[in-house]
């Protein structure tokens, strides 16, 4: 999976604007499938108009002009064939918090105290996710396909699954340290 065929598939969503997909992946759920950095949008929009997999086209928006972009029919075709290759597995996880509780025991194995706080920050933040996926079929604004509900339904399931693995590993750490 490319940043290209993240952009085509987002752009396959409506025409939007590069910074219209930067709040899809910085605010929307999209950003906890994959990660799509701000500064790496426009330079990929560039030249994926100049490979002719995308076109601009102007808006007016409350009195300003929006460029907003849209599939030609290479894109199509690229996001069909994108779309038909078997996906990579395994999933890589690229959890920092997790990396770090591999480490912990090496660098801070008395602290407990603040592994726990960095435990609750991410109990709070998976929790805003999740509703963010409860409400958005709802949200009275997206289009979601059956297959987009199916994908939501995966991350609701996997955020709830962590918001649990949270909670246990919080009372863990509040007990007495155990054993490997």
């Amino acid at each position: 999976m490319s940043i290209d065929h993240i952009i085509l598939g987002v752009i396959s969503l409506y025409p939007c604007s590069g910074y219209d997909m930067k709040i899809e992946f910085e605010v929307g759920g999209a950003g906890l499938l994959s990660a799509l950095s701000f500064g790496s949008i426009y330079p990929r929009l560039r030249q994926m108009e100049q490979d002719g997999l995308i076109e601009t086209f102007q808006v007016s928006s409350e009195g300003r002009r929006k460029k907003l972009y849209e599939l030609t029919a290479r894109g199509w075709k690229e996001l069909e064939k994108w779309l038909g290759e078997l996906p990579a597995y395994p999933i890589p996880m690229n959890d920092e918090l997790l990396l770090k509780m591999i480490f912990w025991a090496s660098g801070r194995p008395e602290d407990r105290a603040t592994l726990i706080d960095h435990l609750r920050m991410r109990w709070h933040q998976t929790k805003e996710m999740l509703d963010y996926f409860i409400q958005w079929p709802q949200n009275g604004t997206s289009l979601i396909s059956e297959y987009g509900m199916l994908a939501i339904s995966y991350c609701r399931a996997r955020l709830e699954t962590e918001l649990a693995w949270i909670e246990e590993t919080i009372a863990q750490l509040e007990g007495l340290p155990q054993g490997p």
